[in-house]
């Protein structure tokens, strides 16, 4: 939720916090060895830590980029198999993406591809404001403003129609049925033709392999693999390698069409304007919530929302892989499916939907679901909260503290509680307001108002935007 100046004598500051593998931590030789503040940069952060970004951009050449004031982009952080994009709006009110990590098909969009992890500008764009940054299993995704329309980009590897682009790979390489994927790369930003009369874009949402885009008139579109019906087509075909017009049926419409979409893995859903949640592709693990499972859904099908309390509705729905969450209008949570449930450490498989009774009384306004870990937010100005649960990694993604101690540390009384690898329940992450100068302890700044931005769950790293205000003198 991003703060907006009330008064002239304010300046708004963006901060990006991370928690887990450290994509912007410098070489070893040259890592601070400061102990506290945003100067300790490590490559692993199992609490969430201030990420020094401004030192990546020195290195591709944009340093003045983060002169104040400086501002991440709403929906600007996006994670996918182990890369990053992050876009910002410089001191000269110029959008630009910085993109991190593994770039094998080229799908950072710098120019080239690199077996190499790296990190550059995207190039290839053009337009007035980057509105959403999404990333897949090698693939990755701008919608831009362009005067009064809307341009969506992609880059990365075109096998399986996941950048949507035919005339660079066409539907007649399509693979055999047992034959590997060939990678294909887009090294640079590349905008997508769209069907005509499509008009602008309101949202994307990418999957390992699939893209899906919502227009602002309603209709739905998807391109990319279609193995278990994700593209909900009504049939489960290889590969689609154009943006195609989902047919939704006629209740959708009734409900006053769709209000947002979701993907994940090889899932897809919307959520309409009246609450109703239509799920389709792979359900094997009951992550559709229909209360049974179904290896392939090659339609749209509605959920059963009989679990929900009367008079509520669901207002948000996240694909995870093998799980997903519901969130309705009073705050609660709900998640079926298997993995990163919530419900305690005795239930890791629901087949029909279930609240998450330790985010009751919460607040809970936004959800989050990534390969095998969720998140949930409050949105309250200063009191607001972020909660994690799942898979945690070796670099500690949650974000909870302490990683297991190595075997050479077990029996120093001294060394931290140790995380373990899988946490059951929604736990509290610890926000650093003190390194940040937000905790109310700094003279002068013994109110500070800050807010919970975009929050990413990548694969290796949780990344969370943080905006904070502050008088100018």
């Amino acid at each position: 939720m991003a703060l907006s100046s009330t008064r002239a004598s304010t300046r708004t500051l963006s901060h990006v916090l991370l928690s887990g593998h450290n994509l912007l931590s410098p070489p070893a030789s040259t890592r601070s060895t400061s102990l506290t503040g945003p100067a300790r940069q490590s490559p692993s952060n199992p609490s969430l830590t201030p990420a020094s970004y401004s030192a990546w951009l020195a290195a591709v050449g944009r340093e003045a980029d983060t002169e104040e004031p400086y501002r991440i982009r709403p929906a600007g952080i996006a994670g996918g198999g182990g890369h990053q994009l992050l876009a910002y709006r410089n001191y000269e009110g110029v959008d630009r993406v910085l993109a991190l990590g593994r770039n094998e098909t080229g799908q950072l969009g710098v120019g080239f591809a690199s077996q190499e992890g790296t990190r550059g500008l995207v190039e290839g764009f053009e337009g007035d404001e980057v509105l959403a940054v999404r990333a897949g299993v090698q693939s990755s995704y701008l919608l831009v403003r362009d005067g009064d329309s809307t341009t969506l980009y992609s880059m990365g590897n075109l096998a399986r129609g996941r950048l949507g682009h035919p005339a660079l790979f066409s539907p007649q390489q399509q693979l055999d049925e047992y034959e590997e994927p060939r990678q294909y790369t887009l090294p640079r930003a590349t905008a997508i033709q769209l069907p005509e009369d499509v008009g602008r874009i309101k949202q994307i949402e990418a999957g390992f392999e699939h893209l899906l885009v919502l227009t602002e008139s309603g209709d739905t579109f998807g391109t990319g693999c279609n193995t278990d019906g994700q593209l909900g087509l009504g049939s489960a075909s290889s590969d689609i390698y154009q943006l195609t017009r989902l047919p939704l049926p006629r209740e959708i419409v009734k409900e006053g069409g769709v209000e947002r979409i979701s993907a994940g893995a090889d899932s897809s859903a919307l959520v309409t304007r009246e609450g109703t949640v239509w799920v389709w592709g792979n359900s094997e693990y009951c992550q559709g919530m229909h209360g049974e499972k179904i290896d392939q859904i090659l339609s749209p099908l509605a959920i059963d929302s009989s679990f929900l309390p009367s008079n509520r509705r669901i207002i948000d729905y996240r694909c995870g892989g093998s799980f997903a969450l519901a969130l309705d209008d009073r705050g609660s949570v709900y998640s079926a499916g298997y993995g990163a449930l919530g419900l305690g450490a005795e239930i890791l498989q629901a087949e029909r939907p279930q609240r998450v009774e330790e985010l009751e009384g919460e607040g809970i306004s936004r959800i989050r679901a990534g390969w095998g870990y969720a998140a949930a937010v409050r949105d309250a100005a200063t009191d607001s909260a972020l909660f994690s649960w799942g898979l945690n990694t070796l670099h500690g993604r949650l974000g909870l503290g302490a990683l297991p101690p190595s075997r050479q540390s077990t029996s120093d009384p001294n060394a931290p509680p140790a995380v373990p690898t899988h946490v059951y329940t929604p736990q509290r992450v610890h926000l650093p307001l003190r390194e940040l100068g937000l905790d109310g302890s700094v003279a002068g700044r013994e109110n500070p108002t800050w807010a919970l931005g975009e929050v990413e769950l990548g694969s290796e790293a949780m990344w969370v935007a943080l905006e904070a205000q502050e008088e100018v003198d």
